[in-house]
């Protein structure tokens, strides 16, 4: 099995449900957009972050793209 390309992470952010998408630099648009496919499908990761999903509208959950990085910086 390869290497995930995307990870997102749910949580809260001041009350407000936020999705943080952590990208490796070989990720592409169609990677990330099938990512968000599957997390708007699943109604009770969303729900669990307090969003009132309705199928219409994926309004209300804010969106923060970020690279992840291969290597965790260590503190000397």
């Amino acid at each position: 099995m390869g290497k995930k390309k995307v990870t997102i992470q749910l949580s809260k952010n001041h009350g407000a449900p936020e999705a943080t998408i952590f990208v490796d630099k070989t990720a592409t648009l169609g990677t990330i957009q099938a990512a968000l496919k599957s997390l708007y499908a699943d109604r009770g990761a969303l729900k669990s972050v307090g969003l009132k999903y309705c199928e219409g509208c994926r309004s209300g959950l804010d969106l923060i793209i970020k690279q992840h990085f291969e290597e965790q910086m260590m503190g000397g």
